[in-house]
């Protein structure tokens, strides 16, 4: 995989505040990343934001399957984020598998319609490179 300067999705996540539509960009090429392991027999397991790398240019690349054993996250402040965001996240985070939506399913939902352009990703990138500077 080719280099992205843009770092890791929790660099950003730790030093700046995405908008969901910013959010929704972001899961959209995951889901696309991911519906394109399945389709070819690969199982990812190990979905997080430090294997998510960004380009500074917005693009989004999934990296580095292995076995995620902590179960669904606590989402800080969840009711403040919209439904059906909340409920985007419910359907990603179902632990029971044979509930849980399938990445295609996923691509359809609601949420992802909110989803800006890849090259609202810059500003924010820019902003967490430059706060991590300052650490």
């Amino acid at each position: 995989m080719e280099y992205l300067a843009g770092g890791s999705l929790t660099d950003v996540v730790t030093e700046t505040c995405m908008d969901e539509g910013q959010i929704a960009a972001v899961c959209r090429e995951v889901l696309q990343a991911l519906h394109f392991l399945h389709t070819n027999h690969v199982i990812h397991r190990d979905i997080k934001s430090d294997n998510i790398l960004l380009g500074l240019d917005g693009q989004v690349k999934l990296t580095l399957y292995l076995i995620a054993t902590n179960g669904k996250p606590d989402i800080k402040d969840k009711d403040k984020l919209s439904a059906v965001f909340q409920d985007f996240l419910d359907q990603c985070l179902e632990v029971d598998v044979d509930r849980r939506a399938t990445a295609l399913d996923l691509l359809k939902h609601p949420f992802l319609k909110l989803a800006r352009p890849l090259a609202s990703l810059t500003p924010v990138i820019m902003a967490a490179k430059e706060a991590a500077k300052g650490h």
